[in-house]
């Protein structure tokens, strides 16, 4: 089938509850959903969060999409992908969300027209569901634990944003978990908040608390400092911002900076991108996650259908965000018992409101 259209709309849904981080004080979840329609009248949907701290928001994706990237795909066969997607990283650096939203349709768009779910058509799947981290908002200790505590009790891991005050962090997270019981798995996020020493000076309380993982300490260009995090760490080490390509991935790894990598489709612009980070974690005996800020399920079930298909990312993933937010246009997918199932339905399994 070729494709005959490429339409670009910008979606703004409100959060029930801001997310708080160390960077950003979310309020709204502001994403593009692309839409790609063949002459047979088979649609497929891609969407991408898009926040200015991202490098992207909504305007300019939705911009590069229709000046540049459009040519690329209209007029071409679904099956032609790969070389359409060569095709736009030759016209355009950068701008990996764009590219993501624009490639993800094109991919559902592919699965729907063979009428088989879309990790199948990347292989199939080595498992049916992902358990899933849920995310804390930085708040009063009290209010920290209160939430991580209705969380754990839905069966659900715990991911705590925290500010970069050492002075404060520590609090919150001892309140959280001395409200949710030392069986509960917990991350800590910084998103970039800390300088070295003082990250380290975190980590060695934070082993006394039982958190696992100590996620972007430090500010994504320094390597340097993230080595040296890892090395006076006695917990896990893990890079969100400082991967934001298969490069960084390999420099990450050969250096021994960190233990885990928490990478994303919109991060890196592209299926074939995460999966030859999941591929070389694996090789390296590296844990891989895949995350997602809340948004519409389109971006949660493409990244479903990535994790159920790929065995080198973990089936412990920051998923199911669309949970916190209102006036998604799709419906399709629900975290129960803490897990999210894939779809089986055709395409990524994920269907427009009304239809």
């Amino acid at each position: 089938m070729k494709i005959d259209k490429i339409e670009c709309k910008k979606l703004e849904m409100p959060y029930t509850k801001p997310l708080v981080t160390a960077t950003n004080n979310f309020t709204v979840a502001r994403g593009l959903l692309v839409t790609v329609t063949t002459n047979g009248g088979v649609e497929g949907y891609g969407y991408a969060d898009l926040f200015s701290r991202s490098g992207e928001t909504p305007e300019t994706a939705a911009h590069v999409i229709e000046t540049v990237l459009k040519a690329k795909a209209l007029g071409r066969e679904l099956e032609d992908l790969g070389s359409i997607r060569a095709q736009m990283d030759h016209a355009l650096t950068g701008h990996p969300r764009a590219k993501s939203t624009l490639e993800g349709a094109l991919y559902d768009a592919l699965a729907r027209s063979y009428h088989m779910p879309l990790s199948v058509l990347l292989g199939g799947k080595c498992r049916s569901e992902i358990k899933v981290i849920k995310m804390v908002s930085v708040g009063d200790p009290e209010a920290m634990a209160a939430e991580a505590k209705a969380l754990a009790d839905e069966g659900l891991a715990l991911k705590l944003k925290v500010s970069g005050r050492i002075d404060k962090d520590l609090p919150r997270v001892a309140a959280v978990r001395k409200a949710v019981g030392d069986d509960v798995f917990i991350k800590i996020d910084a998103n970039e908040a800390y300088d070295a020493k003082t990250a380290i000076r975190l980590a060695k309380a934070l082993a006394d608390l039982g958190v696992e993982v100590f996620e972007q300490p430090v500010p994504r260009d320094q390597f340097d400092a993230l080595w040296e995090v890892k090395k006076h760490s006695p917990i896990k080490i893990e890079a969100d911002q400082s991967c934001r390509n298969f490069a960084d991935a390999q420099v990450l790894i050969k250096n021994r900076m960190i233990d885990s990598i928490n990478t994303g489709i919109p991060k890196v612009g592209s299926i074939g991108e995460v999966r030859r980070i999941a591929e070389l974690c694996e090789a390296n005996g590296i844990r891989c996650a895949l995350s997602n800020t809340a948004g519409s399920v389109v971006g949660d079930a493409a990244a479903l259908h990535l994790a159920a298909s790929t065995p080198g990312i973990s089936p412990l993933c920051e998923l199911g965000e669309f949970e916190v937010i209102t006036g998604d246009p799709f419906f399709g997918l629900a975290v129960t018992n803490g897990t999210l199932s894939v779809p089986e339905g055709e395409g990524l399994g994920v269907n427009l409101r009304g239809f």
